[in-house]
């Protein structure tokens, strides 16, 4: 009986140890709407849409442990611009005076601060 509980034990770390752990919980959990008012932190997947009011439409790119947030403007009279930032996990992110933090990712989810 010893011998296999060890087994299951040993087996439970290896895995662990291989990067199956889950993303840390955000405090926001996936309320996006959390993010209107330039604060919060949320669960992200790849091809979500942050509507901050001050700030504008921020799209969510997740790709190779890689998250990208852009803010894409129209005017209506042909003049585009776009601002885009990536980062792996622990990078900090600037788009004019909007800050996000990449707090995790892991495939095409990711947990994003935004604000201070």
């Amino acid at each position: 009986m010893v011998g296999r509980v060890v087994v299951g034990v040993v087996a439970a770390l290896t895995l662990t140890a291989c990067g199956d752990d889950p993303l840390p919980a955000a405090a926001d959990g996936t309320d996006l709407a959390a993010c209107s008012d330039g604060s919060c932190e949320v669960l992200v997947d790849s091809g979500d849409v942050l509507d901050i009011t001050e700030f504008g439409r921020v799209e969510i790119t997740i790709e190779d442990d890689m998250l990208e947030v852009a803010n894409r403007t129209d005017d209506g009279q042909g003049n585009r611009s776009e601002l885009s930032a990536g980062g792996a996990e622990g990078r900090q992110l600037q788009l004019n005076n909007q800050m996000f933090t990449v707090v995790a990712v892991k495939d095409s989810q990711g947990v994003l601060r935004v604000g201070g």
